[in-house]
């Protein structure tokens, strides 16, 4: 009996490897479009869970063709392979359009982390099953059929989001009537911003104060990308404080995406500003610390991770208006 030909991907390290980047990088993408297109979730399923199967089937799947005496529990190359494979996932997702670049960009760090050690955690279970490279399939499998069930359980039992505050201060040589002088009249913004807002994150270009037919004052503010909010009043003390509700927050960003148009969820309702504030405290010698708080909460996890680019990016907004009111106020 002639000897069974040897498949093409076990013939070599890059035959193995491109078949692994291949059918890993498309799962990736199956089971975060199950989470963001089915059940509109973007939490820790999405950000942890995945990547880690991901990781996991990486191993499993380059090891199995390796013969028992080739396989050890530290291989670099294996860690390029996943390096490769969450490229080719998040590659997908662009270009199906379910994703955007910026996203994809700000998710890749922590994407990254958990496919090395889901890649770690299936090269122990790979050892730990001995000479067949075949049985960790059914765990690589258990894996990804339970997923749908986990991301159900998450979407069902998501705590709502607590609200958090962004504050940031800078002192002013010049009277808080002369900063609130400036801070009450029409402000238009340099147009001079940082990368991630050049990309496509929203930001405020113009704001000017009004009164409704009502009587209700209001602030309105255009942003990038033609955007304009009226926002209401809801605390007005010359000289001391101004705060306004956000009754809907306007879209956080525009995505980098080769098409017109895609389909991400988060970017309708899952970031939401509450309240805006600034305040005005004197301080000896004529001078005003001026405050610029914004109360915000978000339905993206894990959260202390994407805290720190919503935290990052509105201390950049409040920097960037206090700079321009300070800069009117000391220069009347």
């Amino acid at each position: 009996m002639p000897p069974r030909p040897v498949p093409w991907y076990s013939r070599s390290a890059t035959g193995s490897a491109t078949l692994t980047v291949g059918v890993v990088g498309v799962l990736g993408a199956v089971l975060m479009a199950i989470s963001t297109q089915q059940f509109e979730s973007y939490g820790w399923t999405l950000f942890i869970f995945s990547p880690f199967v991901c990781g996991l089937a990486a191993s499993v799947l380059y090891n199995l063709p390796k013969p028992a005496d080739q396989r050890r529990l530290f291989r670099p190359a294996l860690a390029v392979v996943t390096t490769l494979a969450l490229v080719c996932t998040m590659l997908l997702l662009i270009a199906s359009r379910i994703e955007g670049l910026i996203c994809v960009a700000m998710a890749f760090p922590v994407g990254l982390v958990m496919a090395l050690i889901g890649a770690g955690v299936g090269q122990l279970i790979v050892l730990a099953l001995g000479t067949d490279s075949r049985r960790p399939l059914p765990v690589l499998a258990a894996l990804v059929l339970v997923y749908p069930a986990l991301q159900s359980y998450e979407s069902r039992v998501a705590p709502p989001p607590p609200l958090h505050a962004v504050i940031t201060r800078r002192v002013v040589q010049a009277s808080p009537a002369r900063v609130w002088a400036a801070l009450v009249q029409p402000v238009h913004y340099p147009k001079r911003v940082g990368l991630l807002f050049r990309a496509g994150v929203a930001y405020p270009t113009r704001t000017a104060l009004s009164i409704t037919s009502t009587g209700q004052r209001e602030l309105t503010v255009a942003y990038s990308g033609n955007a304009v909010a009226h926002l209401p009043l809801t605390r007005w003390v010359p000289a001391r404080e101004l705060q306004f509700r956000v009754p809907t927050t306007p879209a956080p960003m525009r995505e980098l995406s080769p098409y017109p148009r895609i389909h991400a969820p988060h970017l309708h309702g899952y970031f939401r500003v509450r309240t805006g504030t600034f305040r005005l405290q004197p301080l000896p010698g004529g001078r005003t610390l001026l405050e610029a708080r914004t109360v915000y909460q978000h339905s993206i996890g894990p959260r202390n991770y994407w805290q720190l680019w919503s935290d990052y990016l509105l201390d950049d907004m409040h920097t960037r208006v206090l700079t321009t009111i300070q800069q009117q106020a000391e220069h009347e």
